[in-house]
């Protein structure tokens, strides 16, 4: 799940049957409205939704068609605005993230870095890996690493960035881990690389499957799937249990 930098709109994927949604929840006062499925292009499957820390903007995966040479039955990242009162008109964006592989997520810190997830073979070869990009002078997306060295052989995704781009969560089946798959963590290092990921352990992880990891707009709540299961955990709590380093 994630939540629009003022704490006023929350959205989830849903999957169900091969298929998967996103739904949306909008707050007034200290109530939030009914979760509704979002109208957004897309065929059998929207994922990956992320506000952007920089602009505000809603990032999401679609699997709708998009214009040659692309094309394809694979996910692509879009991205669309909202005004305050309603969404915009939705598109891919532009530059070098959308290839015919599956890019299924892209998180936008404030100071314009982003972190996408795709099963390009350039991530690592295996499956599903993370990568690092920034937009030029144009607006276009420009990859500017492939962070191989965080992946592991198998998939990594759903990754989400802090607001102020200095730590990463993902999930990952890589060991040690406490269940299936765990979400792990990883900081900025002074050169500008991401330090070696970390397990944070209990009471985020446990014996279930942890995925999905989102923020708040305030940054000081993880959300996070647990077999399926929305929830959530104070920060705090997360940071509180890494180990000594």
């Amino acid at each position: 799940m994630t939540e629009s930098p003022d704490g006023t709109i929350r959205i989830y994927t849903q999957e169900d049957d091969g298929e998967a949604w996103l739904y949306e929840m909008h707050k007034t006062g200290k109530t939030w409205s009914e979760p509704a499925r979002m109208d957004l292009p897309g065929r059998k499957r929207l994922k990956g939704a992320s506000f952007s820390r920089a602009d505000g903007a809603l990032y999401f995966a679609s699997d709708a068609v998009l214009p040659p040479p692309l094309g394809g039955r694979d996910l692509n990242i879009w991205r669309v605005e909202w005004d305050g009162s309603a969404w915009g008109e939705p598109s891919p964006i532009e530059g070098e993230i959308n290839t015919n592989a599956d890019e299924t997520i892209a998180s936008v810190a404030a100071d314009g870095t982003m972190i996408f997830v795709s099963s390009r073979f350039e991530m690592d070869g295996f499956g599903y890996g993370l990568g690092e990009a920034h937009q030029d002078e144009t607006g276009a997306w420009k990859i500017t690493a492939f962070l191989s060295y965080l992946n592991d052989m198998r998939t990594d995704d759903h990754s989400v960035i802090t607001a102020d781009g200095q730590r990463i969560f993902f999930y990952s089946h890589r060991t040690p881990k406490e269940g299936g798959a765990d979400i792990w963590t990883s900081t900025r290092n002074a050169d500008g690389t991401w330090s070696d990921p970390v397990n944070p352990g209990p009471p985020l992880n446990s014996e279930a499957n942890e995925f999905g990891a989102g923020l708040s707009g305030d940054d000081q709540t993880l959300f996070f799937s647990r077999d399926g299961v929305l929830m959530e955990i104070p920060m705090d709590q997360v940071l509180a249990s890494l180990p000594a380093q």
